[in-house]
């Protein structure tokens, strides 16, 4: 099934643009209807005033129906067709109301006879040319378009033999003097002779042009037939009505209401093509532009009704009273809709907007550089968002109840909200109601609710990251464990076994005369024994620093500075400490990943930073083990040739990180500072691994 698309983002531009254009309409439409209505006993505007308001409510109604087609993606060519139509209608009809009304001379009288020129030209192009955007809402290509400016001349020649001798409300008209009325009188001799024929004969050449499209184009277009009817029947008023035994007020009234019907059904047609969905902030744009027109037509019918019954309707005053009524119309809905938001931030912050609230948290999350940050992002939203006193994440693991992160204060009354994922509660979100409320209202509720279940995909990533970290940290705690005790006992077992064996083979060999073959056999048999205690030592201290065994961790890193160190050496003079001295038991993976990293990032103080000073720190607390190591020396500079030390820094790394741990390299005092902080496992991980540890400065006895 497919799914209906969107407005997609390069289609944004053109729709915003309409809306400038439509309001633009709305406003001139505006501008025009209030100088009728102020000036509606002028002379200027007789016979029939009104026919003037028609024809600016109409140039709003074609603005309007072709924001429609617009916003509907299915008509874009016929949409802005209908919109300049409209805005031309509108902005020419107030203009030359402004100049006549203001009583202005040339150049102003001018532009205002060109601008209604143009309008004219845009009305009769969308009169004759409109069947060609049928049925898909866009012109061909080939010769189409080259009949559609064919179309575009003639219109412009209708338009000028149509306004050349109008009076304009009085307006000095250029067209009046110099040339052109020798051009009007060469049009009506030649072009425009046969002006009964032409317009019937274009119109009728569009619909054939619309008809072959039709038949080709792809697809059924049922909806698109709809407007046809009233589109004829307004060209049948147009070119035939003027026959017809009828009042004039009759034949305006059948001009303007098929006029007026015309772009309202292509708009309803177009609008009822499903294929394109309107998103919510579009849906309300155009239930703005409805109304607003709306409001205005009603307004004019009002004033006008009410201009030729009551005293003093006309002037300025009322019309300005009349105005202000409108506005406030307009305006009231849009105002109340902000106070009420200004309202319910002011009272409920950010919950007031529980969707931005969420799609803030999700903006936050998809930028986060690590999983782990999650709980607390989620815990940080919850406090600024709501303005609640504190926030909590805990999740379930298979050693009960874990939390993840904290932020504020907690308190009595709070509310758990559980967080689920695939239909298993993996955790739960816990927040405390704001100081002097008992419980949590019901928008907290249902923000809190909200963002936990929007949060609880990632805190399942994260649970099943650390899981798979922990089951890692396991295998290396054991491996290294089980690495300790082979070597204990290959040391201890099997060496000394060997040595016994060797010595009693000696004893045998020198009990045997020399010469002879059993001598010989006993010599190549002790050769074999001693070779074998070779290997066997050989793999012992591949399985573990034998350092470890016979100094400890403090001893061994001493033993390895000292190797270093300037004092025997060209090296720089390297200090040890460690913290608590002597320092307590740690698991054999710990002590590895403390000597190794030691040892290298030792190495690298000699052979790189060219330092005079060099120190090892080693502090030992509950929760973890951190090693430093920092020098005096040149630093590390950014375009400093990293090769001869690259395998050396991802080692260190991965010896880190393999624990769980971190692993950082920056600049100190000085020099260079290494920095590796490495979990200290959890007594339950000790006991696993067979080892524990004393008391440790910063934590209970």
């Amino acid at each position: 099934m497919r799914t209906p698309p969107a407005h997609t983002t390069e289609a944004r531009p053109s729709l915003d643009r309409a809306y400038l254009v439509c309001g633009g309409a709305l406003l001139a439409g505006l501008v025009a209807l209030v100088l009728l209505v102020t000036h509606m006993s002028d002379a200027r505007l007789a016979p029939t005033p009104a026919r003037n308001g028609v024809l600016i409510l109409l140039g709003i109604g074609f603005a309007l129906a072709g924001l429609f087609v617009i916003a509907h993606r299915s008509g874009l060519g016929l949409g802005w067709l209908l919109l300049w139509t409209g805005l031309t209608q509108t902005l020419g009809r107030a203009v030359l109301m402004a100049a006549a009304f203001a009583g202005v001379g040339n150049p102003w009288a001018t532009i205002a006879i060109v601008l209604v020129l143009v309008c004219d030209v845009v009305y009769l192009f969308a009169m004759y040319a409109l069947p060609l955007w049928l049925p898909q809402g866009r012109l061909p290509r080939g010769p189409v378009r080259v009949y559609a400016v064919a179309v575009a001349g003639w219109s412009v020649v209708h338009a000028y033999d149509d306004l050349a001798e109008s009076e304009f409300y009085h307006v000095p008209s250029f067209l009046r003097h110099g040339v052109w009325p020798e051009v009007l009188h060469w049009l009506r001799q030649g072009v425009t002779a046969q002006q009964d024929l032409v317009p019937p004969l274009v119109v009728l050449t569009s619909l054939v042009v619309m008809t072959v499209h039709w038949v080709r184009s792809p697809g059924p277009h049922p909806m698109r037939l709809v407007p046809l009817l009233p589109y004829l029947a307004w060209l049948a008023v147009v070119f035939g009505g003027y026959r017809l035994d009828v009042s004039p007020g009759t034949y305006d009234a059948l001009l303007y209401a098929s006029s007026l019907t015309w772009p309202v059904t292509f708009a309803y047609a177009f609008a009822r093509d499903r294929e394109w969905h309107l998103d919510r902030s579009t849906r309300r744009m155009l239930a703005t532009f409805g109304l607003a027109a709306v409001l205005i037509a009603g307004w004019f019918a009002v004033a006008a009704g009410l201009a030729g019954f009551l005293p003093g309707a006309r002037s300025t005053g009322a019309v300005v009273l009349a105005g202000g009524a409108l506005a406030i119309g307009i305006l009231i809905r849009p105002t109340v809709t902000w106070a009420m938001h200004v309202v319910d931030r002011f009272y409920y912050g950010e919950r007031a907007r529980p969707y931005q609230v969420v799609r803030d948290l999700a903006t936050r999350l998809s930028r986060a550089v690590v999983p782990g940050a999650a709980p607390a992002l989620l815990c940080e939203t919850v406090v600024r968002a709501l303005h609640l006193p504190g926030a909590s994440v805990v999740v379930d693991t298979r050693r009960g109840t874990r939390e993840l992160a904290r932020v504020g204060t907690g308190g009595a009354g709070g509310a758990a909200f559980p967080l689920t994922y695939e239909g298993v509660v993996i955790g739960r979100l816990s927040a405390p109601p704001r100081p002097g409320e008992d419980v949590l209202d019901r928008q907290d509720v249902e923000v809190l609710r909200f963002l936990a279940d929007q949060a609880a995909p990632a805190i399942a990533s994260l649970r099943l990251y650390e899981d798979l970290q922990e089951s890692r940290e396991r295998i290396v705690l054991a491996r290294e464990e089980e690495r300790r005790r082979l070597r204990h006992d290959l040391h201890d077992g099997l060496g000394p076994a060997l040595s016994g064996t060797r010595l009693q083979v000696d004893t045998a060999r020198a009990c045997v005369p020399a010469g002879t073959p059993a001598e010989g056999t006993l010599a190549v048999a002790s050769e074999g024994i001693g070779e074998a205690i070779v290997e066997l030592r050989r793999i012992t201290e591949g399985l573990a620093p034998a350092a470890l065994d016979r100094m400890g961790l403090a001893g061994a890193l001493r033993e390895s500075a000292a190797r270093l160190d300037g004092r025997t050496g060209s090296g720089p003079l390297i200090r040890v400490e460690v913290d608590p001295d002597p320092l307590p038991a740690l698991p054999a993976a710990v002590e590895v990943a403390v000597y190794r990293i030691g040892g290298e990032a030792l190495n690298n103080v000699v052979r790189h930073a060219r330092a005079a000073h060099a120190a090892l720190t080693v502090r030992v607390r509950a929760a973890d083990v951190t090693v430093e190591i920092s020098d005096d020396g040149r630093g590390r500079p950014a375009d400093s040739d990293r090769t001869a030390h690259g395998i050396g820094m991802r080692s260190m790394a991965e010896r880190a990180e393999e624990l769980g741990g971190t692993f950082t390299v920056g600049t100190g005092e000085r020099g260079t500072l290494v920095r590796a902080v490495l979990p200290r496992p959890t007594i339950e991980a000790r006991d696993e691994t067979g080892t524990d540890a004393p008391d440790l400065p910063g934590t209970d006895p």
